[in-house]
């Protein structure tokens, strides 16, 4: 009889963030009122998100308001598309949503129509001369529309504007999100957990193809390696002896040479998918051996390329 344990390893590796050159900013002079905009960083990004976690793909920034002008200032800030559609992108696929809230103001400033939309309960920013105001903006991306890794990107303009619609200054923003190649594995079929470990039970040890249906589910935002390795190099051991048992892997179709670390190559497609890959067992040569337990130790281990 044989039991063989997986441990099931999932690696990461992380493209590094693509940085957006500063946008300068934009003074535009009304008849007493110079508001200058500055934003802090001027590339909003929202920095190595993981599709795969629980987490929500998010992140909060901050514009100070100065007037540099010589009466009061009231406006109301506003966020314009340089460029529509609406939407992050990386100039190819479906983009992803987002939204900008206002937290100071708890407003939602998104601009959706290409522009935010001015609402009657909405207050003006009132700033007299030399005064100046830090506002709180956060920018969250929609979790469901990530379908690969990349960065992903929207230029906006942050403006000043009076209740005339007329600005009286702001600045350029890059709005974004860097999302990580990432992929995780798991198991679906015939096997038992014990101490963390994927137990698989080869029952009476046969020559052929072990009958277990077990099944490597693995989820990747798109091309990714396996890499596999026995602790036995490919033979099953009985306790701590020297009999043993010679067997083979094949992992979705693909035979896995267990003598040594073996790197399968999953799918080439770019975008996030879902990858359920059938795990078979070939036994090799039972005659004249010892009677017992045999068993081996496979690790398995995913890396998002």
């Amino acid at each position: 009889m044989l039991r063989s344990t997986l441990f099931l390893a999932a690696a990461f590796l992380a493209l590094p963030a693509h940085a957006q050159a500063p946008a300068p900013g934009a003074n535009i002079r009304g008849t007493d009122c110079l508001i200058r905009a500055n934003a802090t960083p001027t590339s909003w990004l929202i920095q190595g998100y993981d599709p795969f976690d629980s987490a929500i793909p998010e992140g909060t920034f901050g514009v100070t308001f100065v007037n540099e002008g010589t009466a009061e200032c009231r406006f109301s800030p506003t966020f314009e598309l340089s460029q529509p559609p609406f939407g992050l992108s990386k100039g190819t696929g479906k983009p992803i949503g987002y939204a900008l809230l206002n937290l100071t103001d708890t407003q939602d400033v998104t601009p959706r129509v290409g522009r935010t939309q001015r609402t009657p309960s909405q207050r003006m920013l009132t700033l007299g001369a030399n005064a100046s105001r830090t506002l709180l903006f956060k920018l969250v991306a929609d979790p469901d529309d990530v379908k690969e890794s990349g960065t992903f990107t929207q230029d906006v303009t942050l403006e000043a504007q009076d209740a005339s619609f007329r600005s009286l200054g702001g600045t350029r923003i890059v709005l974004g999100i860097d999302v990580l190649p990432s992929a995780r594995i798991g198991l679906a079929g015939a096997y038992t957990m014990s101490d963390g470990h994927a137990v698989v039970d080869l029952g009476e040890l046969r020559p052929g193809v072990a009958p277990v249906p077990l099944q490597l589910r693995v989820a990747s935002t798109g091309s990714y390696d396996l890499s596999v390795m026995s602790a036995n190099s490919g033979r099953l051991r009985l306790g701590s002896s020297e009999w043993y048992v010679p067997y083979s892997l094949a992992i979705g179709g693909n035979s896995v040479n267990l003598t040594g670390m073996r790197t399968i190559s999953g799918s080439t497609q770019g975008n996030l998918r879902r990858d359920a890959l059938p795990i078979q067992f070939l036994i090799g040569n039972t005659s004249d051996r010892r009677a017992g337990v045999y068993s081996d130790v496979i690790s398995i281990s995913v890396t998002a390329r």
